[in-house]
């Protein structure tokens, strides 16, 4: 009875250990507070997080995640979000409640989604989920949409718009 307990254990063992070596050999690097600084088509990424890791494939996988973007142009946005995902094409990946800022002249555009990801390819955030946007006294939402780095914005999927006095 105990041997055969003693195989079914190594039985158990063996073929759990392509699960538990790929689950090992996913992360490479764990690291706590980092501030990382990344050029993404053009762009300058700054990337703040209490804890991260960074993936054997290049992926690094943040929490507590700030992200500061100064875009080609000349713009600036400043992004919260629970966590996100910086891929090794240079995607970038925000999860959580995102808040988002687009410091202007004519005062700041203030964003919140539920998650948003940078396309390099076509330098653009498209946003998903519960989306609002704040500028002056308009406000704006929608399910889905697309930011611009100059803060051009589209928004669609029920997407709404009210106007008052700021």
């Amino acid at each position: 009875m105990i041997a055969a307990a003693a195989a079914g254990f190594v039985l158990w063992r063996d073929l759990t250990l392509p699960e538990r070596v790929h689950k090992s050999a996913q992360t490479q690097v764990l690291l706590e507070s980092i501030d990382l600084e990344r050029e993404i088509s053009g762009d300058i990424f700054r990337l703040k997080a209490s804890e991260a890791r960074k993936m054997q494939d290049g992926t690094v996988e943040a929490s507590s995640l700030d992200v500061g973007a100064a875009m080609q142009g000349g713009s600036r946005w400043f992004l919260k979000a629970a966590s996100g995902r910086l891929e090794p094409g240079g995607e970038i990946l925000l999860e959580g409640k995102i808040l988002a800022t687009h410091p202007r002249k004519s005062g700041n555009l203030n964003m919140e989604a539920e998650s948003a990801r940078w396309d390099p390819a076509r330098r653009i955030w498209e946003l998903e989920g519960a989306i609002t946007l704040r500028h002056g006294g308009m406000t704006a939402g929608g399910m889905t949409g697309s930011v611009e780095p100059d803060g051009r914005t589209t928004l669609s999927g029920g997407a709404w718009a009210t106007w008052g006095k700021p």
